[in-house]
């Protein structure tokens, strides 16, 4: 038996948001016995290898019904409870659904929604709670899975090369062209409504000892690297020419906001990790999981995140992901 632990101070990356977090955070808080992963990673772990996480969706913050059917905006807010688990290579095994709405049929399209996600991620919906309301629809999750060995946010080291799956920014596109007062492309609007959890990717990158650091890609690759970097005391440099960009992004936004779009846009829902020279085979992810995955940038000594643009040294990345306290709601 493992004698309670401190909490131990919460890194992660820069903004406001996560600022807030440190805050309400006590570092000398302890964890009882039984947890063996508390604050500062995607979810907690328990002993016997359960993982916990939990998520937020709320209208005109997450999402727009004017954007969204009921039954999206359900199966949109399990899948991002379940890139939690993803990234702690944790295989789901159910979730805990509570919801706000002043309508019936509201609440039975959003649970037909919330189903339909879960069960094609493998998993089940254990309970929940409900409420009616007022104000705006008001979602959480609460994510259940399992894993062998957890995908952790710290881990890379110098040297390693960092790498992500599939393409990057299309969700992002979507929200700027509604933004706008157009209609997306479906592509785009299906990236952004019925985001794909990549849970047996996680899970394979992890059980096979590939991944030294894993995070899922919700508030945009500069942000949540950043979280990386600051959980591993590395630094991390992206390269501009590597990311990729997802084709209807450059289409509708352009080649730099589409860029722009794939480093700070966010809940692409697709995973970002370090790896050791040599250790991943893209044609083997390729054929094994039908998904692309792309050598973004590297890990050296230092902090924070940085960006080589290929004409000179590389640059500190000043802007960040995604910030609740800093952006303008939807």
């Amino acid at each position: 038996m493992t004698s309670p632990r401190a909490i131990g101070p919460v890194r992660f990356g820069p903004g406001a948001e996560f600022d807030l977090i440190r805050r309400l955070v006590n570092p000398d808080d302890l964890l009882p016995m039984g947890v063996n992963l508390g604050p500062g990673d995607d979810a907690a772990v328990l002993e016997g290898g359960w993982v916990l996480s939990t998520d937020i969706s709320l209208e005109d913050v997450h999402f727009r019904r004017v954007w969204l059917e009921d039954k999206e905006i359900g199966f949109r807010a399990v899948s991002c409870a379940l890139s939690d688990l993803a990234a702690m290579a944790a295989v789901p095994v159910g979730v805990f659904v509570s919801m706000a709405a002043n309508d019936e049929e509201v609440v039975e399209a959003l649970q037909s929604g919330c189903r339909e996600a879960a069960s094609e991620a493998g998993a089940v919906i254990l309970g929940g709670d409900l409420s009616n309301t007022s104000g705006p629809v008001f979602i959480d999750v609460v994510g259940l899975g399992r894993t062998n060995r957890p995908g952790l946010r710290s881990g890379a080291i110098t040297g390693n090369d960092l790498w992500v799956t599939g393409r990057l920014g299309a969700s992002s596109t979507a929200v700027r062209v509604w933004q706008r007062g157009g209609e997306p492309p479906p592509e785009a609007r299906k990236a952004f409504a019925r985001p794909s959890p990549r849970c047996e990717e996680g899970y394979y990158l992890v059980e096979q000892g590939i991944a030294n650091a894993l995070i899922d890609l919700s508030d945009g690759l500069a942000g949540d690297s950043a979280h990386l970097a600051a959980a591993s005391g590395v630094q991390i440099v992206l390269e501009a020419a590597a990311i990729p960009v997802a084709p209807i992004a450059v289409e509708v936004l352009g080649p730099e906001e589409a860029l722009q779009a794939a480093l700070h846009g966010g809940e692409d829902y697709e995973l970002c990790f370090a790896a050791g020279p040599d250790a991943v085979d893209p044609s083997y992810f390729q054929d094994h999981f039908g998904l692309e995955i792309t050598r973004v940038g590297h890990v050296c000594e230092g902090s924070g995140v940085w960006i080589d643009q290929g004409g000179s040294d590389p640059e500190p990345l000043m802007r960040s992901g995604f910030d609740h306290y800093v952006a303008d709601v939807l």
